[in-house]
């Protein structure tokens, strides 16, 4: 089982990107896959073009009240088998969607629960693909498993990468464990040098191994715009070459 997870800062296209390599990895033979929504407003789904009717969060705040409830109650048990309910299964992905806690408190034992169901629920695929919100919250509260690869994203502007070099900062402070990052420069323009070498150089300084750019793409610019999903994207698209190029640079296709 490998993990890949995306993050940046809000309206860089991560969950394009994301969705894009759920996606490819579908196409290329690496079912069965799990996505993750782990950002509290989550619209993985919308882009997937699946719908959901349940959320981690939700299920956390119920864990809390079986914990103040009836002691009989296995928590770990309670939170296994309402994880499986919020399950949305697709052909070849299941989505699961983490939302946000839906009340105050500490959830400090949920969380705990939670990330042990959650590795367990993993296991049993061949791909994790985790689209991440911008404050890594879930990786921070260790609701997550470890990581194979952390990629972040950014727009072309030199701000949007010391952007990504403080999320890359902040994951030392909270010393996850992530083996590889990476990093994406997306939407970049025609015949312009992405990353540029004082990019790349910050980038480097800043633990990744490499960074990559990912083309401006009139597809992807015409989905958003009428709030459309991937399967607007037609095959050999700029974008979806650089999801391939990426994909081979992260171990899932070979050469």
């Amino acid at each position: 089982m490998a993990t890949i997870a995306f993050t940046g800062k809000g309206g860089v296209g991560k969950t394009t990107i994301a969705a894009l390599t759920v996606q490819w990895l579908i196409q290329n033979g690496h079912s069965p896959l799990l996505a993750i929504d782990a950002d509290s407003n989550a619209n993985l789904h919308e882009v997937l073009g699946v719908s959901y009717s349940a959320t981690v969060g939700g299920i956390r705040e119920e864990a809390r009240a079986a914990i103040k409830g009836d002691p009989s109650i296995s928590k770990s048990e309670l939170l296994a088998l309402q994880i499986q309910r919020a399950l949305v299964e697709e052909k070849g992905f299941d989505l699961l969607v983490m939302g946000r806690p839906e009340g105050p408190g500490c959830y400090c034992y949920a969380n705990n629960v939670l990330r042990d169901a959650i590795a367990r629920l993993s296991s049993s695929y061949r791909w994790v693909v985790i689209d991440c919100e911008a404050g890594l919250e879930h990786i921070s509260r260790r609701t997550l498993l470890t990581l194979d690869w952390l990629v972040t994203v950014s727009d072309q502007s030199l701000r949007g990468v010391r952007t990504a070099v403080r999320i890359s900062g902040l994951l030392d402070e909270m010393k996850t464990r992530v083996s590889h990052r990476a990093h994406l420069v997306n939407r970049t323009p025609a015949g312009r040098e992405c990353p540029t070498p004082e990019q790349s150089a910050l980038l480097k300084e800043s633990g990744n191994e490499w960074a990559m750019g990912i083309p401006e793409d009139p597809a992807v610019a015409a989905m958003d715009e009428r709030g459309g999903t991937i399967s607007d994207i037609p095959a050999g698209s700029p974008v979806r070459i650089a999801i391939a190029s990426l994909m081979k640079r992260v171990g899932a296709l070979p050469g």
